[in-house]
């Protein structure tokens, strides 16, 4: 008689401990979801509030949507507008990458170049890109730069325009990627007389 009764109790402390098992593993699915579900989510890196049409472009109205940047295509022009990333979010970031893939003949993105530090206003200098931390409610200057291509490259009264670009950025050990649209999208175009920019 004991055999049996050392088996059923066995066999409901087995069945106990299975149960409390499950338990604790549902229980730590569902904090590692609490805690990574945001890192995953996060999605409050946008355009800031600087921006400049830079040396060679000039702000055009465009009614209800805004303005946009226009420039004057010349062969062979390197050139740049600024922007800025803020962090709206409540989390720290690492940005880790920054620019436009596109790959026109016309006009190229010639990679970007970033403020020194971070801060709402007119960044003093620009610097080569580097990976940078980006606190929350933080704010970084970014120079996006653009190089052009032939007088052939673009028909005469024809334009490219660019209104975005891409970052790309860590939470934690997340990574994400993010398209960030501009407010004021960067048109280059051809006019009459193309000519060839100054080397400078």
């Amino acid at each position: 008689m004991v055999g049996p009764v050392f088996g059923r109790r066995r066999g409901r402390w087995l069945a106990l401990i299975a149960v409390v098992l499950v338990v604790v593993a549902v229980a730590v699915a569902g904090a590692g979801v609490v805690w990574i579900g945001p890192m995953v989510a996060y999605d409050s890196i946008e355009e800031g509030s600087f921006s400049s049409v830079g040396p060679d472009g000039r702000s055009v109205p465009a009614g209800p949507f805004g303005s946009y940047v226009s420039i004057r295509y010349r062969a062979g022009m390197r050139t740049g507008v600024a922007t800025s990333l803020e962090n709206r979010g409540d989390r720290d970031v690492r940005v880790t990458a920054l620019g436009d893939r596109r790959g026109l003949s016309s006009v190229r993105p010639a990679g970007v170049r970033i403020a020194e530090g971070n801060g709402t206003g007119a960044p003093k200098r620009y610097v080569e890109f580097r990976a940078f931390d980006l606190p929350a409610g933080e704010t970084r200057g970014v120079r996006l730069l653009y190089r052009t291509g032939g007088c052939s490259a673009l028909d005469e009264g024809s334009s490219v325009s660019f209104e975005a670009f891409n970052v790309r950025y860590r939470t934690g050990f997340v990574e994400r990627e993010k398209t960030i649209e501009l407010r004021s999208p960067i048109e280059f175009r051809r006019g009459e007389v193309c000519g060839r920019a100054r080397s400078g």
